[in-house]
């Protein structure tokens, strides 16, 4: 389970490349986030004061609740979150290798990423 950190935090804990090219925007659900359904809202209200947290949902998946993307495929607990990090330069440079810039920032996140039992890193193009 990753921690969580607001997004302020993020870019405190992770920072911004050398030269402000690349940073952690925010996080993001690997392979996809969990999607909830009817049936784990009707066991945070029935059983959990309405409180739809982890409780409530791992009690839904015993009673037969699933993940409405991947219709079980798999559990809460097997659904990830990643880093998001923001490419304001391109990603590999003109001979097709990681853009250095790049590398040396994954490079600086890594120890701290697995610290914060975050899956990985995605990319987007800012």
């Amino acid at each position: 389970m990753s921690k969580h950190y607001e997004v302020g935090d993020l870019h405190l804990r992770y920072g911004i490349s050398e030269k402000g090219n690349f940073f952690v925007k925010e996080t993001i659900g690997v392979p996809h986030p969990y999607c909830i359904g009817t049936r784990h809202v009707a066991e945070a209200s029935d059983h959990h004061g309405g409180i739809l947290g982890e409780a409530a949902i791992e009690a839904a998946e015993k009673k037969g609740a699933s993940c409405c993307i991947c219709k079980g495929k798999l559990t809460y607990s097997e659904h990830e979150t990643a880093l998001l990090v923001s490419c304001r330069a391109e990603m590999k440079n003109g001979k097709g290798e990681v853009e250095p810039e790049l590398h040396a920032y994954l490079l600086k996140c890594k120890t701290l990423c697995e610290e914060d039992g975050f899956a990985g890193f995605a990319f987007i193009k800012a």
